[in-house]
């Protein structure tokens, strides 16, 4: 075999193209490789937390739903226990629920007292003298629906007497009634 000669011009070339090439490498990698793979792996990271973020955010959102009805669930609840406890007197509501009553069971209220309020931990009582009359059952009826009111009233210290020379089962009935306020 015969060995190639080189000359000076030709190894000159020779070590110029792989110090060109060299040079090259370097570049590429150090200036746009290494940069870019960085560039690639923190993007990487990135998505990867921003899956995981939006894995939690649709189990939230699942939950959230649950909330919503419970949320509205606690709503009807809040306004039901108002109804039955409210906060503030409500004396005109309270008169108009006693004469519908009365009308509708034929029971004639002679007098309403003046309140009186004692406050309690977690409620006020407000109390009111009531005087009526009518005959016997109808009484009955009349005290059944105030117990069965939406709102939470009681009857206390309840007399009832005959009239006399009245009509054949007319009563008089006397009554404190007590209706709850809320104190919260």
């Amino acid at each position: 075999m015969k060995e190639i000669q080189l000359t000076k011009d030709q190894i000159g070339m020779i070590v110029g193209g792989a110090l060109f090439a060299g040079l090259f490498v370097y570049v590429y990698l150090f200036y746009f490789w290494f940069p870019y793979s960085k560039q690639l792996e923190a993007d990487t990271v990135k998505v990867e937390k921003l899956e995981r973020e939006i894995d939690n955010a649709r189990k939230q959102k699942a939950k959230f739903k649950d909330l919503e009805g419970k949320l509205a669930s606690l709503q009807l609840e809040k306004e039901a226990a108002q109804k039955k406890l409210p906060k503030d007197k409500q004396l005109p509501e309270l008169i108009k629920t006693l004469t519908d009553k009365s009308r509708k069971y034929g029971v004639t209220i002679n007098s309403i007292g003046s309140a009186s309020s004692v406050k309690e931990q977690y409620f006020t009582r407000v109390s009111y003298a009531v005087s009526v009359s009518g005959e016997y059952h109808k009484l009955g009826r009349f005290f059944t629906s105030l117990a069965l009111e939406e709102r939470i009233i009681t009857m206390e210290n309840l007399s009832v007497v005959s009239t006399p020379n009245a009509a054949t089962g007319t009563m008089n009935g006397n009554f404190t009634l007590v209706s709850f306020l809320y104190n919260g």
